[in-house]
């Protein structure tokens, strides 16, 4: 009887069991949630407010740190310091340059980075996208830049090869521009936003108040060690650069070679044209020998007709080349054509090289002048390097 009553329960609970999936089943299923419909919890939105305040915060006490710093600076190299290790990195650019426009033409040159070719690259203004930022005084963001019709590789890959993107920021005072200062990303970098450009446009105040000291700076100490005839430095300056070279060619290991000039014969040029015609000659030989070397290498007048060139990480061998080139425009140089005077000169060249033939400034300049006189007693138009065995002539 217990046994019959057991097996009716058991069939009972099968029943009830199977009525309830029944019941389960034959309702409708219901869609899943639209999750696009639902909103932030009140204290994450909160927290996405307060972190946005606090990137904004952050960058507003960069840039008025930055902006404090930058504007007390008065040397250029200090200020593109600035602005790569602290700017650039706050951008998210590793890649920058500075071009500015020379006053005497209607030319720009690179700054920053500074060309190793010892012949200096200017460009007209207008070329390339860079050119035309500085000819149109407008900021400009540039997505695949080589791909633009203005595109111009010798200007624009100055500094970085196919750049993904370009930022140009005109450095602007009293409604003229100075220059431009450009942002790039390589090729697998992320490319510049309009974000990006908009954080650098808030900058440009600072930086071309930055720029514009340090250049009225520059030329106030220009009008001390500026030779005025040529416009090379003067002698004044030739002690002071050299202190600073050969602690640098001490310290990283490098050579410095030193070259001394003397015109031949030039006296003579007074004689036959005049003094007025003589000075004018030695201005245009200043900008022969300006022509003739690198932005890092230093041209000097160091009185009359005698001129120093300052040659920093150059060895004996890489002077005498450079040297040896210069001797050659030279014999194909005529001077004064402008004045109908059609004059053709030649120079006597010395040099010396720090450390090897002399450990400090007064023997690194007796050293090379005395190379020169070489060459000066002798038959002229040649060089002579310092500890050379033989005299080379023109």
């Amino acid at each position: 009887m217990a046994r019959q009553s057991k097996k009716l329960s058991v069939k009972k609970l099968k029943k009830t069991l199977k009525r309830k999936a029944s019941s389960r089943s034959s309702k409708k299923k219901l869609p899943p949630p639209d999750l696009s419909s639902l909103s932030y919890p009140a204290h994450l939105t909160e927290n996405r407010i307060i972190e946005e305040l606090r990137q904004t915060i952050e960058k507003l006490t960069i840039f008025d740190s930055l902006g404090k710093t930058l504007t007390s600076c008065l040397e250029l190299s200090e200020i593109l310091r600035l602005v790569i290790n602290k700017f650039g990195t706050m951008v998210g650019s590793s890649h920058l340059g500075l071009v500015l426009i020379d006053p005497n033409s209607n030319e720009f040159y690179y700054q920053y980075p500074q060309s190793t070719s010892r012949t200096k690259r200017s460009f007209l203004i207008g070329r390339g996208i860079i050119g035309k930022s500085l000819e149109r005084g407008k900021a400009k963001l540039v997505i695949n830049p080589n791909r633009e019709e203005q595109f111009d590789p010798e200007v624009d890959e100055a500094i970085v090869k196919n750049p993904s993107s370009m930022i140009c920021l005109p450095i602007l005072s009293k409604g003229s521009v100075l220059g431009v200062l450009v942002f790039l990303t390589a090729p697998e970098e992320e490319a510049l936003s309009q974000e990006k450009l908009q954080l650098i446009e808030t900058f440009s105040d600072y930086l071309a108040i930055a720029v514009e000291n340090a250049m009225n700076y520059q030329k106030v100490q220009d009008l001390s060690i500026t030779d005025d005839l040529t416009k090379l430095y003067n002698s004044r300056y030739l002690p002071v650069l050299l202190e600073r070279e050969i602690a640098r060619s001490k310290r990283y290991k490098e050579h410095l070679s030193l070259v001394f000039i003397d015109l031949d014969d030039f006296k003579q040029v007074n004689d036959k044209h005049g003094h007025m015609a003589g000075s004018a000659l030695l201005t245009e030989f200043g900008g022969f020998l300006y022509r003739q070397i690198r932005t890092t290498d230093v041209g000097i007048r160091y009185g009359g007709d005698e001129f120093v060139l300052v040659l920093p990480r150059t060895s004996k061998l890489d002077a005498i080349r450079v040297v040896q080139r210069a001797i050659e425009d030279l014999r194909c140089h005529v001077f004064l054509k402008n004045k109908n005077l059609n004059i053709q000169i030649t120079a006597s060249f010395g040099i010396a090289t720090f450390p090897k033939d002399a450990d400090s400034i007064d023997s690194l300049i007796a050293a090379a002048d005395r190379a020169m006189y070489e060459v000066k007693n002798g038959n002229k138009n040649g060089l002579f390097a310092y500890n050379m065995e033989k005299l080379i002539r023109a």
